[in-house]
């Protein structure tokens, strides 16, 4: 089976993903992981996770929630965002402060 049918059967097996929907290459390396069958035969080299700091994830979070609000997304929405994003810059500080300790 070839990378783009991997994918679309794992779009259409998931059936929350749109057809058009460009994808990350995070959320393609998280498709192939997901859908990869364990075969021995295979040679796949185990990659390692791509680590994500908080304040990364602050930032994209913070972007995201720009976007909804842009978009006018409901306001329950909007607070789920800014739930996490909050929780993001508290693990950041969190960080900082354990280093400076």
């Amino acid at each position: 089976m070839s990378n783009t049918e991997s994918l679309q059967w794992a779009a259409e097996a998931d059936g929350s993903l749109a057809r058009n929907e460009i994808l990350t290459d995070n959320e393609i390396f998280f498709i192939r992981t997901e859908t990869a069958e364990d075969d021995d035969d295979d040679d796949v080299t185990n990659v390692n996770p791509i680590k994500i700091s908080h304040s990364e994830a602050a930032v994209a979070l913070n972007t995201s929630l720009e976007w909804v609000k842009e978009q006018n997304f409901e306001v329950h929405k909007i607070m789920h965002l800014r739930r996490l994003r909050d929780l993001a810059f508290e693990l950041k500080i969190g960080t900082v402060a354990q280093k400076n300790h």
